[in-house]
């Protein structure tokens, strides 16, 4: 393709982002409830089109692809796991809180856990796990759009110029309004996202299954689970924290504060839900279409899966490869600019605030403007490095927020457990999580994962069972 015309498009996608998120601001008011939470102000649409695109990314475009390419139809499990989790933990949770935003106004996942736990040192704590676990997601959407340039313009747009071109999109388009540009950026982004998907399935199938129907079982092992890749153990592994998610992420947490009234809350989580799983059978679809066609001589045989998406890029024809790249590159930006909006909110709010007394809110979202700079200088620094797949990269950082479980659910569920129950259990889960990944350990056969989660739990009951009733506990049970 010629870099010129992938220059062309990429600049077209930024100048329409940015002037939306630019027209975003005459819905922001000057205080920073509103630059982060939006103060409870979305409709049903705008909140359900920003939790989808914040959501889904460029794990979705270029990760699950080459996962499905390369391990199978246990991909399309995996997926599910998370789908059906976020699903019934949203109908469960997203309501409580949304109520407790309204009520008492918080703006971040760390304030509520703070008030619920009766110390902001809680927050502090929640605050640094963030920052350290999210790293590594942020920076696999950068890789997602660098990998997938390098493929769409056959090399012509290097992957540091990607890389730069994806930071300062998401840095501009967060710094402008808050949660107002990036939410609005959303709503662009996950249209671009989900229509391109579906014209690439349509395209693939008709250029590859035209004359004979796509036949799973031609894939021979990839075809069934158990196999050798998804192993029983392998997919517990991997489901356990993605089942979560949708707790755990303080990035769509944050979106809960965001819709207007409970009834367009109830249509966030229906529509994300149709949305999801369209979006979940476009991208396992293609990867197994594409696997199959590798098999049938039709599309090469891709060693590496980040690299399977940017393979079929670069044998689209021009006009559907640019509009592939675009997508991929909008999938990315709405959570990387989701990510560190949040992340700056909980620095400011959890931390500037807990130890700098007096702060304004001017003064606030100006810090928060900076801390939104050094993230995205941090997620550069940490894509440059390419330190793996862009799956793994993405479950690893949901290992690394599952010590969150048993104090965001027992937070609605027991009356029991203060700062003490909190804090030591995000200290030991985040210890035990870190230890075993860096071993590549599974003690007694058990999924590091499974042990990660049975061990902020069992520290949780253990030590609220000691620390006793909480006087701020009912609040948040009756939500």
């Amino acid at each position: 393709m010629d870099a010129k015309l992938t220059y062309a498009a990429i600049a077209i996608f930024v100048l329409v982002g940015t002037g939306i998120a630019w027209l975003s601001k005459r819905f922001l008011h000057e205080d920073a409830r509103d630059f982060y939470a939006a103060s409870g102000r979305f409709g049903t649409v705008l909140a359900s089109l920003s939790y989808a695109a914040t959501t889904y990314s460029a794990f979705m475009f270029i990760g699950l692809v080459g996962m499905a390419y390369a391990t199978g139809v246990g991909t399309l499990g995996f997926e599910l796991v998370y789908f059906v989790g976020t699903l019934f933990l949203l109908y469960y949770i997203a309501p409580k809180y949304w109520s407790l935003h309204k009520k008492y106004g918080y703006v971040t996942p760390a304030e509520v856990l703070s008030a619920r736990y009766g110390s902001g040192g809680v927050g502090v704590a929640v605050t640094l796990l963030s920052l350290v676990a999210l790293i590594p997601y942020a920076a696999s959407q950068v890789i997602g759009v660098a990998v997938a340039s390098e493929g769409a313009s056959n090399g012509a747009v290097p992957f540091m110029t990607a890389v730069a071109i994806a930071m300062a999109v998401a840095l501009l388009w967060a710094a402008i309004a808050g949660i107002w540009s990036v939410g609005l950026t959303d709503v662009f982004q996950g249209i671009v996202m989900i229509c391109t998907g579906v014209i690439i399935v349509c395209f693939v199938y008709g250029q590859g299954f035209s004359q004979r129907p796509l036949d799973l079982a031609a894939l021979g092992n990839l075809s069934y689970v158990p196999s050798s890749t998804w192993t029983l153990a392998n997919f517990v592994n991997m489901t356990v924290p993605w089942f979560f998610f949708a707790i755990t992420n303080p990035q769509v947490v944050q979106r809960l504060f965001a819709p207007k009234t409970k009834e367009a809350q109830r249509g966030m989580t229906i529509w994300f839900g149709i949305y999801g799983l369209i979006f979940t059978v476009i991208v396992t679809l293609l990867g197994l279409m594409l696997r199959a066609m590798t098999v049938n001589g039709a599309f090469p045989l891709v060693a590496n899966r980040d690299a399977v998406t940017p393979t079929l890029l670069s044998t689209l024809p021009a006009w559907l490869s640019i509009l592939a790249l675009v997508a991929v590159i909008a999938a990315s930006v709405s959570t990387i600019d989701g990510i560190i909006l949040t992340l700056s909110s909980m620095t400011v709010r959890d931390v500037l605030r807990r130890y700098a007394k007096g702060v304004t809110q001017k003064t606030e979202i100006a810090v928060a403007r900076i801390t939104i700079i050094a993230m995205a200088v941090a997620c550069t620094l940490f894509a440059l490095s390419r330190p793996g797949f862009i799956v793994d990269l993405a479950v690893l950082s949901s290992s690394l927020l599952l010590p969150q479980v048993p104090i965001v659910i027992g937070m609605f569920l027991w009356s029991r457990g203060g700062k003490w129950t909190a804090v030591t259990t995000i200290v030991a889960g985040f210890a035990v999580a870190l230890s075993l990944y860096l071993l590549q350990a599974s003690p007694l056969g058990i999924p590091p994962n499974v042990w990660t989660l049975v061990a902020s739990t069992l520290v949780y009951i253990a030590v609220a069972a000691i620390e006793g009733k909480s006087d701020d506990a009912t609040k948040f049970i009756e939500a």
